[in-house]
């Protein structure tokens, strides 16, 4: 699942002067004296920094319903973003579903019931389907990244791709396999139409290599298609990410308000897009048969110093 026009909007949300949702002590999790020392040289945490996670869920429940708990839906995408409003930055990290990182464990009555090393996209399945379950995901990606605190979170189900894609008048991809839908064959460039765009980012077993690398690859390609097509709307009408919201709203959990979206989004969208960040690691089959991956902790660091930290010698 992806969040294609969620993340065009959250693109743009920077001013860390104007963000009152987050919980917690903000101005403590990011003191720009905090410091650390990493093979040899020292680090110094950037200021005006905004973290926003993006979550696709594999479910089409309304987002309006509060399901069982541990029974939330896995979070099959998650990309977070690090917006600089110093740099004049927006920084993306793309997660592997499948990455293997401690999550935090509900009994079956909601209770916190210790944490255990699992796939991190069955954070969300733990939780109640809405907020407490993105919560929990937000949690076991802080766990990931070494402690590093996420501001703000939007998660999306399956429902919001076609709209998604509708409300851009259609995304055009390049297909580098063959899918299910007939119309859809390897080598053709097309423009996805409805449910052809979940179909496209959500497909795995049955496409290419299998594998949920592949599919990030399509997610990405997508992701950026969508966010050229959603800023062009925005310098074209004013009133565009209001009317995106509204479309988006049934399929989304997040806290961020409306009027915080809309106040924000046409203040960075000029801002420099680096090249995306990629988790470096091995993936390898469970003795259940089941798809993991172990993140290269080095690199994983070194990654997380590259765009949360200015480095001082």
């Amino acid at each position: 699942m992806l969040l294609a026009g969620v993340y065009a909007l959250a693109l743009h949300l920077e001013d860390s002067q104007r963000k009152p949702e987050p919980t917690g002590d903000h101005n403590a999790r990011h003191q720009y004296d905090t410091t650390v020392d990493y093979d040899g040289h020292t680090y110094r945490l950037k200021s005006n920094l905004t973290t926003i996670l993006l979550m696709g869920i594999d479910n089409d429940t309304d987002s309006g319903l509060t399901v069982v708990n541990r029974d939330g839906g896995q979070a099959d995408f998650l990309r977070l973003i690090v917006i600089d409003k110093t740099a004049k930055t927006i920084s993306q990290l793309a997660i592997d579903r499948d990455t293997m990182t401690p999550i935090t464990i509900l009994g079956v009555l909601g209770n916190r019931s210790g944490s255990r090393t699992m796939q991190i996209c069955l954070s969300h399945a733990f939780g109640n389907g809405r907020e407490q379950s993105c919560e929990l995901t937000r949690e076991a990606v802080e766990n990931l990244l070494f402690g590093m605190r996420i501001d703000y979170y939007m998660s999306m189900n399956l429902n919001g791709v076609a709209l998604i894609n509708d409300a851009l008048g259609g995304v055009t991809v390049t297909l580098e396999d063959d899918f299910p839908d007939p119309a859809m064959k390897k080598g053709e460039t097309i423009t996805l139409q409805g449910r052809q765009a979940e179909t496209f980012i959500r497909s795995r077993m049955s496409v290419g290599d299998g594998t949920n690398v592949g599919r990030m690859r399509r997610q990405q390609q997508f992701i950026a298609q969508a966010t050229d097509l959603l800023v062009k709307q925005m310098k074209q009408d004013e009133n565009y990410v209001g009317q995106m919201y509204d479309t988006l709203s049934p399929s989304m959990v997040n806290n961020i308000s409306k009027s915080r979206l809309i106040l924000e989004a046409y203040d960075a969208q000029d801002y420099a897009r680096p090249s995306l960040f990629q988790i470096a690691g091995e993936h390898k089959i469970s003795e259940d048969g089941f798809m993991q991956f172990f993140a290269d902790e080095t690199k994983l660091q070194e990654t997380v110093l590259q765009i949360f930290y200015d480095q001082l010698n």
